[in-house]
């Protein structure tokens, strides 16, 4: 329902802090696993945020989750005001604006700016299909989507056309060269932790096992002849816990 200016009548309500939010969260989704990755980044929010961890099965069915998200993806999200969110980057701002302390933002305003060319190109040419009909696929999809129908990719997902598949997966190389490019340290982007970390890191562990596993690829992140500056950032990212965490999750359900 809303006001007569047309907005959210309980836009403006105080939170109950007798509430708190849902996430629900699948472990091998890394759009999932970037919001899960920034809850444990930031640390103390049990009590403020419940995640409800779903299966594939859920997935396909629908259930619940249609009632949160009507496209049946996740991440999705419930604010402790009752608000119905779902995609990664509105979820990951409204906890920002919520719960942030700034620790992922960076100072100079060139640099935030550069934060976010780096996740809009992360969400634009590599997470996401820009439309829901079926057998529109993301470019990360190449390489795990099967050509026929199967338990895990159902007819709607399919990706039958190689020369498809073939444009994606050339796709996820030029975007990895550009990375190549532009990673500055140890971190995408100034000398700690920040959006661009957290966006990517979850999909490069998809590129991690199944480039090489689907294509052949030499094994990316492990390796300095080809991508030298993102296998130092993998490395040290790899060495925090809690991305250690995610990709443990990850190569649980993939591996």
């Amino acid at each position: 329902m809303k006001d007569k200016a047309g907005g959210r009548n309980n836009t403006n309500a105080p939170y109950d802090i007798m509430k708190k939010c849902v996430f629900y969260d699948v472990k091998h989704s890394n759009n999932s696993a970037r919001v899960r990755l920034w809850i444990k980044l930031h640390g103390g929010l049990n009590d403020h945020i419940q995640s409800l961890t779903l299966t594939h099965a859920d997935l396909d069915g629908g259930g619940k989750l249609v009632e949160i998200n009507p496209l049946k993806k996740v991440p999705a999200f419930v604010t402790d005001n009752g608000l119905k969110l779902f995609e990664s980057f509105v979820i990951i701002s409204f906890l920002e604006d919520r719960f942030g302390d700034g620790r992922f933002m960076l100072a100079n305003v060139e640099d935030r700016a550069l934060v976010q060319l780096f996740v809009r190109i992360h969400d634009i040419y590599i997470s996401s299909p820009n439309c829901t009909q079926p057998n529109f696929s993301h470019t990360q999809g190449c390489m795990y989507l099967d050509p026929y129908p199967t338990p895990y990719t159902p007819e709607r997902r399919t990706m039958p056309d190689p020369v498809v598949r073939a444009s994606k997966v050339k796709e996820i190389y030029e975007r990895m060269c550009w990375l190549e490019e532009n990673v500055e340290t140890e971190y995408m982007v100034g000398d700690r932790i920040t959006h661009a970390d957290i966006t990517w890191y979850p999909t490069c562990i998809f590129m991690e096992i199944l480039l090489p596993y689907v294509f052949g690829w030499t094994p990316i992140f492990h390796e300095k002849d080809h991508f030298p500056r993102l296998t130092r950032w993998f490395e040290a990212c790899t060495n925090n816990e809690h991305f250690a965490s995610v990709r443990s999750d990850i190569y649980g359900v993939l591996n």
